[in-house]
């Protein structure tokens, strides 16, 4: 029994020191997996006409359907009167977009590639507030094009946060790592303490923590701001068409 009983933990034991092997081997894996994720690919041409029609102006028509104009909205927010007609824009409000609806767009445009969409939006439901079709197309347009001017000026200042703050990492893994170099000069021509040795191995690991930061700012974490600034970009320029069962107007951006 014995003898079973140290036959089975020893075979345990091989298959947790293999796991553990297999897991230390897999973590700096994910690690450079997360850092260099691959490409998404896009959506080719047989499977864009699969997947989507055109405009007669050759844009790609993206579909959303509504249940009304609010819908467009988070819950807490809604059309406040005259929204549209501020004649100073700096100080116009913006409204919040639904969140399911700013993914979604996000999505088509991560598999459209570089194509121009136009979005078509059908409301399930009579126009709110007595809209008129025109009017409600136009204040649509509007929340659409501010909400993405705005978080394309958020992008754009954490982008620039981002630089900054791989700069200052970057000179402060450099300052740290020169005086580990000191640090461990000194230690080979003259006898130090323990205190002075851990000192210099803290500010050796400091810096190379403090490198590594700022490379991953550089190779890696600016990417999704400025894909999502690029999107933003493009959203504020793209054409949109409300329907109800049949096209009422079209409305493009000035």
């Amino acid at each position: 029994m014995f003898l079973v009983a140290a036959l089975l933990f020893g075979h345990n034991r091989g298959h947790l020191l293999s796991y553990t092997l297999a897991s230390s081997v897999d973590a700096p894996v994910k690690r450079v997996f997360r850092l260099f994720p691959p490409r998404r690919r896009t959506v080719r041409e047989k499977q864009l006409a699969d997947s989507y029609t055109r405009s007669p102006d050759g844009h790609v028509v993206v579909r959303l359907q509504l249940s009304s104009p609010t819908a467009l909205l988070m819950p807490f927010e809604g059309f406040p009167k005259n929204f549209g007609d501020e004649s100073d824009d700096q100080n116009a409000p913006v409204l919040n977009l639904n969140k399911d609806f700013i993914d979604y767009l996000f999505a088509r445009l991560s598999e459209l590639g570089d194509e121009s969409l136009l979005l078509n939006i059908n409301l399930m439901a009579d126009f709110d507030d007595a809209l008129g079709s025109r009017g409600s197309a136009d204040i649509m347009q509007t929340a659409i094009q501010r909400y993405f001017f705005y978080l394309e000026e958020v992008r754009r200042q954490e982008l620039q946060k981002l630089v900054v703050d791989a700069v200052l990492l970057g000179l402060l893994g450099a300052g740290a790592l020169g005086l580990s170099v000191f640090l461990d000069a000194r230690q080979a021509t003259t006898s130090t303490g323990i205190g002075l040795l851990l000192l210099g191995q803290g500010v050796t690991v400091f810096g190379w923590l403090t490198l590594w930061e700022a490379l991953a700012n550089v190779l890696w974490h600016w990417r999704p701001l400025y894909q999502q600034l690029r999107m933003s970009q493009r959203l504020q320029s793209a054409p949109l068409e409300l329907t109800t069962h049949q096209t009422l107007t079209t409305t493009l951006p000035g």
